[in-house]
């Protein structure tokens, strides 16, 4: 039999997606996608994982990826039919698998594989620990996969190395002055303490672990008072996940994917000392001496429960399911109604947004403007980012525009392609003419405020008006710094909605400096430490850019730490500890 290529169309969770099975005698030899508008951090690990198991199976009745169901059942649906239709017969292989019960024994576990559950993994490994990470997904990164790999290297050897004399006017003491600016002074301190005081030793840490490069991030935000953000030269989190990942697995680690934590066990002293997870065809029962807890947040579980209002962007597996498995736990936690709500997000469909915040800082500085339905300006363009969310807010829809030129479009649309969306997504937006969110339009002044729905009297004015004061270096309107404002160039106007949306939660459980979980008596809890987006108030009520991927880094460093050293002995300095109560903790 000769070998054939069967083309097949799924419809994913973002769009189309077309693959190609390649068919050589008899048998499935290869499954190639050729377009995808998904989350390419994800996308990467489910096709990689979904085409092995169709390979192995030679059949497209294979479970879906946990995590991904939607795109990946789409395939295994669309491939199946696709073959159906040629009339080749492929022989399958027997693929029922026994479900079996397995016991782990291990030094620490942790619960999770955003950054944060990588850095405490990883760093409890690199102490001589045995090491199980568990993770519910069948990929890994959590949230950190959706938010590219921007941190700060306050402290650090690489920032130093990076920022040279500039690196100098940053300290602990420096960030943590911005951090209480930003937030309005809702941070807990003790945590805060744990951010600034090891982010830098973190960053330091992985990059020697797993062999990292950074660079200066290419966008420096005005929250920060000074330049200190580092990223990936990719600008991607998928290459930092994977390559902290790819050491943690080669120096001796463990990871169980799409396994699911169920239960967790205490000894008859009361100590935590086991958990139960369910696998796709196993039950784990992981006996550990330390656990960290890295589950992420909330987000879809209130999103799906409405909650709030607030389009959406994050994983749709952030569900707290910690609230569920810990609930015996009789953990004490702060703030569960705190988000991080962005100004610069595209509603892709309803209830679900895409982040825009760099196309936005970019053409920000090349003197886009932001008005509201009714064609005014509404905020200086250059100020913090909370200064525009707020603008939003106050809006009656909720809703604001950038104005832009070719000039800045051609930006904004790069920046767009890099951050996660594709050509055919952006193309799809505009061909909807303005008729329904998200507003992409593009013409004359005239064409794209009647598009939009905006008042094209009054945004007629607002450019005039707009253009006097560039030309008089003077906004009287709003401030704005004469430096970021530019005179709008050409005929072709482009407006883009903008919404404000949330991803990551800044509430959670409360623990101590050591990073470890405290009781509703505001005890520490014996052998349970958490890192991440599930512990609430480093960042207070809003955090700046880069600062839950900083928080991820510094609390898992210290998580990792804490419950390595855990294993050696029993610290009775901790065991005794007290925490402050005054700390706005609500019991939960």
């Amino acid at each position: 039999m000769s070998n054939k290529i069967i083309k097949a169309q799924a419809e994913g969770r973002n769009g189309q997606i077309d693959f190609e099975i390649n068919v050589d005698s008899g048998k499935i030899v290869d499954l190639k996608v050729t377009k995808s508008s998904e989350t390419p951090g994800i996308f990467k690990q489910v096709v990689g994982k979904l085409k092995e198991n169709v390979l192995k199976s030679q059949s497209f009745d294979v479970d879906a990826i946990s995590g991904a169901s939607i795109m990946t059942q789409a395939m295994l649906d669309s491939g199946k039919k696709a073959l159906e239709k040629t009339g080749l017969n492929i022989l399958a292989m027997p693929n029922k698998k026994a479900h079996q019960e397995r016991t782990l024994n291990t030094d620490v576990a942790v619960i999770g594989s955003g950054m944060a559950g990588l850095m405490a993994a990883s760093r409890a490994l690199s102490m001589g620990k045995r090491v199980v990470l568990i993770e519910k997904n069948g990929y890994l990164g959590g949230a950190t996969i959706l938010n590219g790999s921007n941190v700060v290297g306050t402290g650090s050897k690489v920032s130093a190395s990076l920022f040279g004399e500039e690196a100098e006017k940053d300290s602990p003491a420096v960030l943590a002055n911005d951090i209480a600016h930003e937030c309005r002074g809702t941070n807990y301190q003790v945590l805060t303490d744990v951010l600034v005081n090891n982010i830098g030793k973190a960053v330091d840490f992985i990059t020697d672990f797993a062999d990292l490069t950074y660079q200066k991030a290419e966008t420096q935000t005005i929250e920060h008072s000074v330049n200190r953000q580092i990223e990936m030269p990719s600008e991607s989190s998928y290459e930092l996940i994977s390559k902290v990942a790819e050491a943690f697995v080669k120096k001796g680690g463990e990871i169980l994917l799409e396994t699911r934590v169920e239960k967790l066990n205490k000894n008859n002293q009361g100590e935590l000392v086991s958990l139960v997870a369910e696998g796709k065809h196993e039950t784990v029962t992981l006996n550990f001496k330390s656990l960290v807890m890295s589950a992420g947040g909330w987000g879809a579980r209130d999103y799906r429960e409405h909650k709030t209002n607030i389009p959406y962007y994050g994983p749709m597996t952030s569900t707290g399911d910690y609230f569920d498995f810990a609930k015996d736990m009789n953990l004490v936690s702060r703030n569960l109604d705190w988000y991080k709500v962005y100004p610069h997000g595209l509603e892709v469909e309803p209830g679900i947004a895409k982040l825009t915040t760099y196309s936005t800082k970019e053409v920000s500085d090349m003197g886009a403007i932001f008005v509201n339905t009714a064609g005014k300006r509404i905020v200086n363009e250059s100020a913090p980012y909370t200064h525009f969310r707020d603008a939003i807010a106050a809006q009656k829809d909720q809703i604001a525009f950038v104005v832009m030129d070719q000039r800045m479009w051609n930006k904004f649309y790069e920046l767009l392609l890099k951050y996660g969306f594709t050509a055919e997504e952006v193309q799809g937006f505009f061909d909807l003419e303005g008729k329904k969110s998200p507003i992409l339009v593009k013409g004359s002044l005239e064409t794209v405020a009647q598009k939009a729905g905006i008042d094209y009297q009054n945004l007629q004015q607002t450019l005039s008006t707009y253009a006097k004061a560039v030309e008089e270096k003077n906004d009287d309107e709003f401030g704005r710094p004469a430096q970021f404002m530019h005179e709008y160039e050409g005929e072709t106007y482009y407006v883009i909605e903008q919404k404000l949306r949330f991803c990551t939660t800044l509430g959670g459980y409360e623990t101590n400096s050591h990073m470890q979980l405290l009781n509703t008596e505001f005890n520490p809890i014996s052998n349970f430490y958490a890192s991440g987006e599930i512990i609430g108030g480093a960042n207070g009520h809003d955090s700046m850019p880069s600062m839950m991927n900083s928080w991820s880094y510094a609390s898992g460093f210290v998580a990792g730490t804490e419950a390595a050293d855990n294993t050696n002995f029993k610290r009775k300095e901790i065991g005794a500890e007290k925490v402050d109560a005054s700390s706005g903790a609500s019991k939960e």
